[in-house]
């Protein structure tokens, strides 16, 4: 991969997608986005790792992250959150789950979607993670990010 030294915005990119088919996990599992070198997925610095689905950030700095998470209409409740180190994000003080996107059964099939822009600090890691128990078609599911400044 390309040297971190002198860590530039725009890099430290990736994005990264999910194999075929249904998947159901727990509330505050992580989501598994396990390809990032098909198709138009990347992993321009290795700062992704699609084994533990976590992004580490190689300098501090300001990053960006965004997910796409394609869920059943079938699903009594999907949501959805981003993690950085081993706790959600909280941006949003009326919920104790912390959504960054949800839906509820009913309205047809949904396609969720979040961008968060945060300060990381050198090895801090992200990662998409449930608000609640979650069903998601991982054919139709992807995350990435950068860093920005």
């Amino acid at each position: 991969g390309a040297s971190l030294t002198g860590l530039k915005a725009g890099s430290a990119a990736f994005a990264a997608r999910s194999t075929v088919g249904w998947q159901a996990i727990n509330v505050n599992a992580i989501v598994g986005f396990n390809n990032d070198s098909t198709g138009d997925s990347f992993d321009t610095d290795g700062v992704y790792n699609t084994s533990t689905y976590k992004f580490t950030a190689p300098a501090s700095g300001v990053y960006m992250f965004w997910y796409v998470i394609y869920t059943a209409e079938s699903d009594s409740n999907n949501g959805f959150s981003f993690l950085k180190n081993s706790t959600k994000v909280n941006f949003s003080e009326a919920s104790s789950n912390k959504y960054f996107s949800y839906s509820e059964v009913g309205a047809g099939d949904h396609i969720q979607t979040a961008s968060i822009i945060i300060p990381l600090s050198s090895s801090d890691t992200m990662a998409v993670c449930t608000a609640t128990q979650s069903g998601y078609y991982q054919e139709r599911t992807q995350w990435g990010g950068c860093r920005l400044a």
